[in-house]
């Protein structure tokens, strides 16, 4: 990438100085190591307290509130966090870290912890990493494990596949591994599956800081599957989040950022505020005042690229 090269160069300070500029972004997990072998969405400890530490002493973060309500600063970076899935680790991990740094912090929480204590995207990761099985039969096609652990079928992912059906079929995939999941299924790994149980998330809701919100229940990809199933999924984990919280849910973001402008409206008929993207699907919906779209963080580069990017607004 060219702009390592530029930092390198000597350009270090011109690259990194501040300017005007509004980014939400998001998160998902944080571990000790900042592990990238099954996805890329943990960043390390260390790494994550550092960025805080950067960004609160050199650019404006507010909450997502005050982002909505555009309460900026003139010429520096407006910041708003926000944490995707419900881990256990954000939990363990990111909260005590913003606790130490005042920072406040939307997250969006994936109701399938009351049946599952781990998302569908997560198992298939971790399995497979670790599984010995070469090749599986699914949904009739036959998919072949490729050397960076990717089950293949005529050039489609696994997960590829998965991310355009309903849950009801990605579920038969835990029979499949099931065997492997019983071998990983251990506090060595947690951090990459578990997920919060109720009495946390509720825990987190009584915090000044942080505002609970849905990700949808099963974290199906909710523009690909029956609309009605669609909104079944958003109503009820909102309804689920209430109950848990005791308190109105008004923020919603997208699993995968996947949706439709139908969706977006249905959540705002139904009484959600805030409604997360992650890159806007048309110029119109920008117009909206309650779509947001969102910056993902890259824990593939080093934390001063990561810092240029942010600044500029693109990792392009």
């Amino acid at each position: 990438m060219y702009r390592t090269l530029l930092l390198k160069s000597g350009l270090k300070k011109l690259l990194l100085k501040n300017k005007y500029g509004e980014r939400i972004l998001v998160f998902h997990g944080i571990d000790h190591i900042g592990e990238t072998r099954f996805n890329s969405r943990f960043f390390s400890k260390d790494y994550f307290e550092k960025f805080i530490q950067y960004i609160t002493t050199n650019y404006n973060v507010i909450s997502l509130n005050d982002f909505y309500k555009n309460n900026f600063k003139e010429n520096t970076l407006n910041i708003a966090l926000t944490f995707d899935d419900g881990y256990l680790n954000n939990y363990k991990y990111v909260i005590p870290i913003l606790e130490k740094y005042n920072v406040p912090a939307s997250l969006y929480i994936t109701t399938i912890h009351q049946q599952k204590t781990f998302l569908w995207a997560d198992f298939l990761d971790l399995v497979s990493v670790y599984t010995h099985k070469r090749e599986l039969i699914f949904d009739g096609g036959k998919f072949i494990k490729n050397k960076k652990n990717d089950f293949i079928n005529n050039g489609i992912s696994l997960k590829s596949l998965l991310k355009t059906l309903p849950y009801e079929k990605i579920q038969s995939l835990y029979d499949i591994f099931k065997e492997d999941w019983n071998d990983l299924n251990s506090d060595e790994l947690s951090d990459y599956w578990e997920l919060m149980n109720t009495s946390q998330i509720r825990e987190i809701s009584k915090k000044t800081l942080f505002t609970i919100g849905s990700h949808g229940e099963t974290h199906a990809s909710l523009s690909h599957i029956r609309i009605e199933d669609a909104k079944k999924e958003i109503l009820r984990s909102k309804q689920i989040l209430e109950s848990i919280c005791a308190e109105t849910i008004e923020e919603f973001a997208f699993p995968f950022g996947h949706y439709t402008k139908e969706l977006a409206d249905y959540c705002l008929e139904i009484g959600y505020k805030k409604v997360l993207l992650v890159d806007y699907n048309t110029i119109k919906d920008q117009n909206q005042k309650a779509f947001k779209n969102r910056f993902v963080m890259n824990p593939y580069i080093s934390l001063e690229l990561q810092l240029v990017c942010l600044l500029k607004g693109s990792y392009f």
